[in-house]
């Protein structure tokens, strides 16, 4: 942990997955602090009807940042602002058809690799002050 989930009804090609990837990982990395090795980026390419806004299919994008519990504020909403734009760079999906999430889970209920993973590092991000 830290998981990302992105849900996306667009096709990527797989130049573009690598580079969605990597620009995620890093905005992680940059923002929270967290080591490159615990952060695993999931795509999820659905159908053209599986994502819908207002009752009609869309295109937006939905990213899910599942991360340990114990930041500030301020920290999660800077990497909810910096994952969307790692996507948006990526990608080019317009920011106003991406919504990110942050989601926490206690360090004590997640496991990587048969061992409880530990409390979060508690980096400051360079953008926040």
């Amino acid at each position: 942990m830290p998981i990302m989930v992105c849900e996306t009804a667009q096709r990527l090609d797989a130049t573009i997955r690598e580079a969605v990837a990597k620009s995620i990982t890093e905005a992680v990395h940059d923002v929270i602090g967290s080591d490159l090795n615990l952060i695993s980026v999931v795509l999820h390419e659905l159908g053209q009807d599986q994502i819908w806004l207002a009752g009609q299919p869309s295109q937006d994008v939905l990213i899910l940042c599942y991360i340990r519990a114990g930041r500030p504020v301020a920290l999660k909403t800077e990497l909810a602002l910096r994952v969307s734009s790692a996507w948006h760079n990526a990608v080019g999906t317009p920011e106003d058809a991406i919504e990110v999430a942050v989601i926490e889970a206690p360090a004590a209920q997640t496991v990587r690799g048969g061992q409880r993973l530990p409390e979060p590092p508690f980096a400051v991000s360079k953008t926040v002050a």
